[in-house]
């Protein structure tokens, strides 16, 4: 469903796509007993920042977090499963994060009175993606993000195109909200860095509205 809260497209000035890291996904699912215990697993993951990324999933009795590492070296995961497995009752390994893992995280959130924290979705499939693949980001001309657009793995492949122009459109193109005039309007490289590309809008007349 199409966010309600909208802006004129004629404010877009610039769009950029900021691709995001990219590593081994694995969700833990730990029961704890007092608030003590859940900031002691705040504190843990916390801890492996930058070198994992954490989202948490849950709070309460059933303490989850969805996390993704840098590389391709799984030992850490390892490392953490037998430290929580030393203080804690109960803990659940899962090596991905995927929808048969966010529903179990659900259906024990309902069975201990636990609380499902919101994470974000894909905007083209709507699919729960703690880590995105890409976002787009739309600016004005003094640089204030108007909004930005997250899509996940999946998602971002099938947009794949033989440029990046080309690219930006498919996503729009592909996205839940109407984009029309973004769609058909010049897209003129700009200053760009290793951690965004971005492209000016030439548009005079747009009128319509995108999400934000």
């Amino acid at each position: 469903m199409a966010r309600s809260s909208r802006i004129p497209e004629k404010l877009v000035s610039q769009i950029c796509i900021e691709p995001q890291p990219k590593g081994l996904r694995a969700v833990y699912l730990v029961e704890t007993q007092n608030e003590d215990e859940a900031a002691e697993l705040s504190r843990l993951f916390g801890d492996f920042s930058p070198a994992l990324q954490s989202a948490q999933l849950s709070k309460g009795k059933l303490v989850s977090y969805a996390v993704q590492l840098k590389g391709q070296d799984p030992s850490l995961f390892d490392e953490i499963e037998t430290f929580l497995k030393q203080n804690f009752g109960f803990v659940v390994l899962h090596r991905s994060f995927d929808g048969l893992i966010y529903d179990i995280v659900r259906e024990l959130c309902r069975d201990s009175a636990s609380t499902l924290l919101p994470i974000p979705k894909c905007d083209i499939c709507g699919k729960p993606e703690p880590f995105p693949e890409t976002a787009i980001s739309f600016f004005d001309k003094e640089n204030v993000n108007l909004a930005t657009r997250l899509y996940c793995t999946r998602c971002t492949a099938e947009s794949a195109r033989r440029n990046n122009k080309e690219f930006v459109k498919a996503l729009l193109e592909a996205d839940r909200d109407d984009f029309n005039v973004l769609k058909q309007s010049d897209m003129v490289r700009s200053r760009s860095s290793k951690k965004r590309i971005a492209f000016r809008i030439k548009s005079d007349d747009a009128t319509q509205c995108i999400a934000s």
